[in-house]
């Protein structure tokens, strides 16, 4: 195993470095190799590929200008759209691959870590252990057997690449190394808007490994702090424009939870407790799921002022050995400011949490760990063995539980079942599983999911339709107008519970109130109401 106790020379980690890539990616597609049998899931794999049309076209002129102009599924991330193009282009619809293009891109960021670390450090050692957690840890199966969260690894192949480009001009800076900083830092922003974190791991970077902020400091004192700031603000105005496309386009799905201040503080309760949990699952990945729901009375105060009190320690730690350790302050700063986007502050959508958001962020945390023990062998000789052996232990447990973790994503079916058996209350894995049994004709056993859904969640609008179309389907028609009427109540916007809705009157023989719900229905989406408005005027029914 290479050293990872001390700075290994220049003609040594020359020699070194490819051996260690070449480490990286055999493993990564070794432990990852099954996700290549998987299939396309249900949730959200829909909306990116398998019933998007726009993708299913492959790469088209037409494609292309709704890659750009689109707030499809509540994003903005054309770059990730013209990759899904190209799947279906090379693929077609063969989930091979499409799980192939995640794994490739996974891989490449795992030996992009590893070559960024090191140029930056110039150990080798370090930078393959920390490459390795990464590439392995559990709590990333999810960015790479998730078809639909190929924005998280393409994101970060161009946040990688945006850092390393950074370094390059940190060492001789020019207005076309700043350029292509730019350059790259927009391409990934076009991948996930999560990377508008960046300007500010660039004045991390400059703090440490590169030590900018130390020379500026000893040569030109404030100035020179100044120069570094204002070196930033083009970087912070591109992330600021970014944010703002990003907030619209989750309000154009309806999914940016508002509220009053009481909301608010559960948001931001909710929000501290995540911070904690994601280190707790970094260190004990069990009960991993697709979706963790949002839950008000899991946000007690008692566990808030816990978890603020241990953000506070740890911080106040860091900043207390970090003088002498700088790694600390990066690697923890690296954490706190990357998970921001995607805290929850403000609340997208019904999670409370997602392992996806760890992806990069888990990154600072691994520094620590790795750069610590690097640290503690380097003093102690002794400790050498014993930390390489826990390495390799280590490594080898989390390979096992990723393997594991990837077989439940083999197909719905598994990964909603998985996902009822380790997080209670989850009404989402009920109502996708409702959807999948309703789609094989097991309406009674659908009906079970989708009751459960609407208890766990009454004010989900979309497991009430769903229930009121399983209610159609057993001939259950009075049900069914009461479920479509509580939808409609929750999301008076909501297209598919007025078709639902005026259908089922139609179907009850009451032709008047289904053109009064298609009326409705024609404020909201003029071109698709006036066929089912034409056809019942045809038949005498205005």
């Amino acid at each position: 195993m290479i050293d990872i106790s001390e700075k290994e020379a220049t003609a040594n980690v020359t020699r070194h470095l490819p051996l260690a890539l070449f480490l990286i990616a055999a493993v990564t597609v070794a432990v990852y190799w099954p996700v290549l049998s998987n299939d396309f899931i249900s949730y959200d794999d829909t909306d990116y590929v398998t019933m998007n049309m726009a993708v299913r076209q492959g790469v088209t002129l037409k494609g292309f200008i709704w890659a750009f102009s689109s707030f499809h599924a509540g994003n903005w991330h054309p770059l990730t759209w013209l990759s899904h193009m190209l799947d279906v282009e090379l693929f077609g619809l063969n989930p091979l691959g499409h799980h192939a293009t995640n794994l490739l891109l996974h891989t490449l960021n795992a030996v992009l870590l590893c070559a960024l670390l090191h140029r930056l450090t110039g150990f080798l050692g370090r930078s393959l252990v920390v490459a390795l957690l990464f590439a392995l840890h559990p709590l990333h199966v999810e960015s790479v057997a998730w078809i639909a969260e190929r924005k998280d690894v393409l994101s970060t192949l161009f946040g990688l690449l945006t850092m390393g480009a950074y370094g390059w001009y940190a060492a001789r800076p020019s207005l076309q190394r700043y350029l292509a900083v730019a350059a790259l830092f927009i391409l990934g922003l076009m991948a996930k808007q999560m990377l508008v974190t960046l300007p500010i791991l660039f004045l991390l970077m400059d703090y440490w490994p590169l030590n900018r902020l130390g020379r500026v400091t000893e040569s030109k004192g404030e100035k020179g702090v100044k120069l570094l700031l204002v070196e930033k603000v083009p970087f912070l105005l591109i992330s600021a424009l970014a944010s703002v496309i990003t907030l619209r386009a989750q309000e154009s799905a309806g999914a940016v939870a508002h509220g009053n201040g009481q909301a608010l503080l559960l948001s931001i309760g909710n929000a501290l407790l995540s911070y904690v949990i994601y280190i707790r699952k970094m260190f004990w990945p069990a009960e991993l799921a697709i979706f963790y729901p949002f839950d008000p009375e899991a946000v007690s105060p008692l566990k808030v002022a816990g978890a603020l009190l241990l953000l506070a320690t740890a911080t106040g730690v860091t900043i207390l050995l970090g003088k002498k350790r700088p790694y600390l302050i990066f690697g923890w700063c690296w954490y706190l400011v990357t998970l921001l986007p995607v805290i929850g502050f403000i609340r997208i959508g019904g999670q409370a949490m997602a392992d996806r958001y760890t992806y990069v962020p888990l990154i600072g945390l691994f520094i620590i760990l790795v750069w610590g023990v690097g640290e503690t062998t380097g003093r102690w000789r002794r400790a050498l063995p014993a930390a390489a052996g826990t390495t390799v232990i280590t490594l080898a447990i989390l390979s096992a539980l990723t393997i594991v973790q990837i077989r439940y994503w083999q197909n719905s079916y598994d990964l909603y079942d998985h996902a009822l058996a380790v997080v209670e209350g989850n009404w989402l894995a009920h109502n996708n599983l409702g959807i999948l049994l309703s789609q094989k004709n097991r309406t009674d056993e659908a009906l079970v999911h989708f009751r459960e859904s609407v208890r766990l969640n009454p004010k989900g609008g979309e497991g009430l339709r769903n229930l009121g179309n399983v209610y159609q389907m057993l001939g259950k028609n009075s049900e069914a107008i009461q479920a479509f009427r509580q939808a409609i109540d929750i999301n008076p916007k909501d297209l598919e519970g007025h078709l639902r809705l005026g259908y089922a009157y139609l179907f009850s023989g009451n032709k008047e109130l289904a053109y009064e719900e298609y009326r409705h229905l024609q404020q909201l989406d003029e071109s698709y109401a006036r066929p089912l408005l034409d056809s019942i005027r045809m038949t005498g029914g205005e």
